[in-house]
């Protein structure tokens, strides 16, 4: 468990953001709200060994989605995206908007199944979840 905590506490190093001792200790999920970050976080077991599981968003970055196993190892998982292609062709254009929100929403539905269910302003817009309540 030390390098899953090494590895988190150093990415977030700078915000000075550190996973809670008694979190790791239970192996208990939970977030942090600190430094303009939302980090959502739950402890796991697969084939590969433990791990731990964050989601974290920032107004001023891309969110990322990661997995830290108990060797080290680091797997970026999907995240939320920001960015969507666009075309000039309506039609191609409409196709890719539909597709970016089914993508981002498929996401935002990985993440609930985690129990990762606080979302800032910025997760509910690139999920269309806005443009649901205009119909």
């Amino acid at each position: 468990m030390k390098l899953i905590t090494d590895t988190f506490n150093s990415r977030f190093d700078h915000w000075k953001i550190i996973l809670p001792e008694k979190d790791i200790e239970n192996r208990s999920g939970g977030f942090i709200q600190q430094s303009g970050w939302l980090i959502q976080y739950c402890f796991g077991k697969d084939k590969k060994g433990e791990y731990l599981d964050y989601y974290a968003a920032h107004r001023m970055t891309d969110d990322e989605h990661v997995r830290i196993y108990d060797d080290g190892q680091v797997e970026d998982l999907p995240a939320i995206s920001s960015m969507r292609l666009v075309s000039e062709d309506p039609e191609e254009d409409k196709k890719l908007e539909d597709e970016y929100y089914q993508e981002n929403q498929r996401v935002a539905e990985m993440l609930s199944e985690k129990g990762f269910d606080k979302f800032t302003i910025n997760m509910f817009l690139h999920t269309g979840l806005d443009k649901e309540s205009e119909q």
